[in-house]
């Protein structure tokens, strides 16, 4: 039995999506309502964070998130990390968030039944808890007052990644088509919108000497805390405005549809058996 051909997504159906979950976030980001897209923003954040450690052949200790939204990751370096690598892992959360979720939006676009994208997000979600997340942490007293994080961090972090792949696998495999794109499109919109508004924040912190990653950055750089916030910043906000662009710019009808069939030349004798020669 041959599966039905799903339509991609229009940029009318892309742009509704987006202005609605977008509208969401920037209403009620601040309430709990959205705490579980804060917790989920948090994660990718601090994963970028490892990764970029990875990279750079640092050891990361353990990636958690907490209740009040915030997260740390820790890490060290076998002997003294170059300035280069310093500034590469603490530009990778923020800019890495906002690359993510532009890359989702193009892939909403794109993927058109949004199965693909919710398994892989799962995945990535299961593989980030099972390489650095650990039952038990000991954050030590300057993280810990510097992130709101303590000791049972640990499991609450493995409770967020078993709830959001759930969650995720649920989405994959519920039969609507429309809720997996609209799903996965508020994660999209979400992820951008959160990496923004916190490197909105950071400049704040920065200019008043808050700590924070841009600090950090600023530790090793001659570049000031919110010189960094303010790059950080101007790179979020293209690699999102581009993601939307790029999705919005595909070659779809504008409906949705797919689009019509070459109509047969007017002066092509095959075209109509009354005009063929005999």
């Amino acid at each position: 039995m041959r599966r039905k051909a799903v339509a991609a997504v229009s940029r009318r159906e892309l742009l509704v999506m987006v202005v609605v979950a977008g509208g969401l976030w920037m209403v009620l980001s601040a309430t709990w309502v959205m705490l579980p897209f804060r917790l989920l923003v948090t994660l990718v954040h601090e994963a970028n964070h490892a990764v970029a450690a990875e990279i750079v052949g640092g050891d990361v200790h353990y990636v958690i998130v907490n209740e009040h939204g915030g997260g740390l990751t820790a890490w060290d370096y076998d002997g003294q990390p170059s300035d280069t690598a310093v500034l590469f892992v603490a530009s990778a959360g923020y800019v890495g968030t906002a690359v993510i979720g532009a890359l989702l939006i193009e892939g909403a676009a794109r993927l058109r039944r949004g199965r693909v994208a919710a398994i892989a997000l799962a995945a990535t979600i299961a593989a980030i808890g099972l390489a650095w997340v650990p039952w038990r942490v000991d954050p030590g007293p300057f993280a810990a007052a510097g992130t709101g994080s303590d000791s049972g961090d640990g499991r609450f972090t493995v409770l967020v990644c078993c709830l959001a792949i759930a969650a995720l696998v649920g989405i994959a495999f519920q039969p609507s088509v429309r809720l997996r794109r609209l799903s996965i499109t508020a994660l999209a919109t979400t992820l951008c919108l959160a990496a923004v508004d916190d490197l909105r924040e950071v400049l704040d912190w920065s200019s008043r000497g808050g700590h924070s990653d841009a600090a950090i950055a600023a530790e090793f750089s001659p570049l000031s805390s919110w010189m960094w916030a303010g790059v950080w910043l101007l790179v979020g906000l293209g690699a999102c405005a581009l993601g939307l662009w790029s999705a919005l710019s595909g070659d779809r009808s504008t409906d949705g549809s797919s689009a019509p069939s070459e109509l047969p030349l007017l002066n092509d004798p095959s075209a109509d058996p009354k005009t063929r020669m005999p």
